[in-house]
Order: structure tokens, then sequence, then C-alpha cells
């Protein structure tokens, strides 16, 4: 903690301009307590963290959700400053009797009321939720901003998003995507990902913007970079999809052996699926499961009719499927303003675009064009080729 209260009831702030002195003299003179569970703390003045309060250990408290690290205590007093710099009146570690939350940081901005959480510990996903959920009584918008030693890079457009990270996803203005925060305070550093592109259950495409904190203001975490995908983003997706064609059916997992079953079943061999699926979308993000496997299934259901096909009865396969487990949606709760149906639907408009379908009503469609089979390895990397620049010329939405 950085914030701890007299005797008297009056707070005292470490983020002052202390001198080490005037803090061991403080020390000596000064008893302290938790503004939250009103226990005695201890002021700890050692080298190798910044100054800081701390619980007693047979006096933990009940409103203390992690242990702060010396990268969480530096990172949210850079937050705290970098705030003052823009006169926006911060409040740092305000605890909240009301709702029993102490955020690092509290602003309020046009008269709406912000808390901002730099996390660099992991929390559970049951706690993440409820915290949120008690801002959220409040009137209090969250602001997650995680440690930058959470963003794991694969390569230039990969990254390794776990349930956790996905957890902290966020929407921001109007925007249609989510995005993440990360921060480092040793390189003051402020790192968005933005254009979330999923790939497989851990690994995500997508564009990494780096900023120094001082060059942004508070506006810039209310807003959606507008980055369009640079043409090395389309070559390292398909570099990536001839590697899954490749090495899917050597992960034999339970769920991969129901997918291999449906796909066998209808006459498609797993590394062949057809080239018309596995492509990038708006709101892919929205599904857990790679989109070479959902859109497969969109696919197979197209391909069951000879004339006009339900919309609903796309809806219902795929529902049909998440019950069964096969398919997965993405646990978004601070990303939940679409429903999933919103990437099935993104992705029969891709194929509308590419003359595959063709739409009779505004339930109705029709499969106008035969889907491809490749019979071989070549024959579906090159596919997937030809329909790359198809896709990048007809599509409109990246």
């Amino acid at each position: 903690m950085l914030v701890a209260l007299l005797k008297d009831g009056r707070p005292i702030s470490l983020v002052d301009r202390w001198t080490r002195v005037e803090l061991i003299r403080l020390k000596q003179q000064e008893t302290f307590f938790c503004p939250a569970c009103e226990r005695e703390v201890i002021l700890k003045l050692g080298n190798r963290r910044i100054p800081h309060f701390a619980h007693k250990k047979e006096g933990m408290c009940a409103f203390e959700h992690e242990a702060e690290s010396s990268t969480h205590l530096a990172g949210k007093m850079d937050l705290f400053r970098w705030l003052q710099k823009q006169s926006i009146n911060v409040k740092l570690e305000p605890y909240f009797h009301s709702i029993q939350q102490r955020p690092d940081l509290f602003v309020v901005v046009d008269q709406r009321a912000y808390a901002l959480e730099y996390q660099c510990s992991p929390i559970s996903e049951a706690l993440f939720r409820k915290r949120n959920n008690y801002y959220k009584k409040a009137g209090i918008r969250p602001i997650w901003i995680m440690g930058a030693h959470h963003l794991r890079h694969l390569s230039l457009y990969r990254f390794k998003l776990s349930r956790f990270h996905w957890l902290f996803a966020q929407h921001v203005s109007l925007s249609s995507q989510p995005l993440l925060f990360y921060y480092c305070p040793e390189t003051k550093q402020m790192f968005r990902l933005v254009r979330f592109i999923p790939f497989s259950p851990y690994c995500t495409f997508a564009i990494p913007l780096m900023n120094a904190l001082s060059s942004l203001s508070f506006d810039d975490l209310l807003s959606y970079p507008s980055v369009p995908l640079p043409d090395d983003f389309w070559s390292e997706w398909l570099s990536e999809k001839k590697k899954w064609r490749l090495t899917f059916t050597m992960y034999p997992n339970k769920t991969n052996r129901r997918i291999c079953s449906d796909f066998y079943h209808h006459r498609i061999l797993p590394p062949l699926f057809p080239p018309e699926a596995g492509w990038p979308l708006s709101h892919s993000y929205l599904f857990e499961t790679p989109p070479f496997i959902w859109q497969t299934y969109v696919l197979i259901e197209l391909s069951k009719y000879h004339e006009v096909i339900p919309l609903s009865s796309i809806y219902a396969l795929m529902n049909e499927k998440i019950a069964a487990r096969i398919v997965t949606v993405r646990t978004l709760p601070l990303a939940n303003l679409y429903h999933y149906s919103r990437a099935v639907y993104e992705y029969l408009q891709l194929l509308t675009q590419l003359g595959y379908i063709e739409w009779k009503s505004r339930h109705t469609l029709q499969l106008i064009k035969p889907l491809t089979l490749p019979k071989t390895m070549d024959e579906a990397v090159n596919e997937d080729k030809r329909l790359l620049e198809a896709i990048k010329i007809k599509s409109g939405q990246f």
C-alpha cells in the first residue's frame, strides 16, 4: 500500500515527496493503520523496494486481494503521477466502504467515475468478476492494466493469450472490438493490443502499439486507435494456416477426436478442410474455438442444402456444437457487448462477398458456388493463397 491513516484518521501518502530521513523520522514517531480493515500496518523502508505500507503477518487484511510486488508499487505510482500531470483529480488507493473495494487509482472525468487497476499477479476469475460486479453496482467503470511481463510475444503479430489474459479484454468508446492494456514501469511504456483475431485457444493475432506513457493522455485509454492490418499480417496468417493443416491431428485430445469424426462423416479429411474456412474476422474473438473448426461446421451445414437455407439452421448447429462442448464461446466479462452469432453472421457476409452464397431474404440464403475439397496438401495450400488475395481485394471489413 502507498496510503495509510494516522491515529487521528488523516491519510498519509508515500507518493508525496518524502526524503528517506523524513520517512525514518515518521516511522519512529507515528503509528499507521489500513484504510480498509483499520488494523495497524508497518512502514517498510527497505533498499530493494520503494517505501510502502504492509500488514503485519498476524493481521492480514480481508480486503487485500494480493501481495504487492515492487513492479506493482512502481507502476501504480507512475500512473498516479501521469494522471496528476494532466490536472486530473486522482485518488490513490481510496477505500469504498459501500462496495468493500480499494482500486489502485480512482478518477472522475466528465462526470464519469473510473477505477484504474494495475494487475501484476494472477487473480481468479471468480474474484475478477466479483470486483467488477461491485464496481458496476457503484456506477464505476473499471480500466484494467496488466503488468507488461504478462505480454507474451510469439512473433511480430502473434501473442500467447490465455483465458486469464482474455478476462482483461475490454471495450472502449463505441468500438466493436476490445483491447488490452499493459504497462512496464521500468521502460515507462504503455502497450496496447488491438485488432484481436484468435488463431487457436492460446494464440491470437493482434497489432501491438507501444507508446511512452508520457506521450499518452487519459483520453487515449478511452478511445480505440484506428490501425490497418499490414501485409505482413496476412502472410503470417497464411503461413500459420499451413502449419495448422499439418499439425492439428497431432493433438488427439477428446474434443479434437470428436471434431475429426464429424469431418470424416462429411468426407472431409481434417488437414484438407475447405480453404473457404479458417479466415480472420473482426468478431472471431467471440469464439475460443479456432476459426478453422467453427467455420468448417458452418460450411458443412451450408452444403447440406441444395436450395434455400434457413439462417436459423446454421445458428441451431452452432448452438448444438456449443452445448456439446465441441465449440467454445470465449469468456469476456468486460467485452460482452455482442453475442457469438455476430461472428457467424460476419462469416456468412464474407462468403457472400466471395460469391459462395446469395441472400434470398433476411432469414434465408443459398449456396450458389460449390465449396473446394482439396485432394492434396499442395492443392489446399494453393487454394488458401488464392482465396487470401480474393479476401484482401473484396473484403472491406479489414
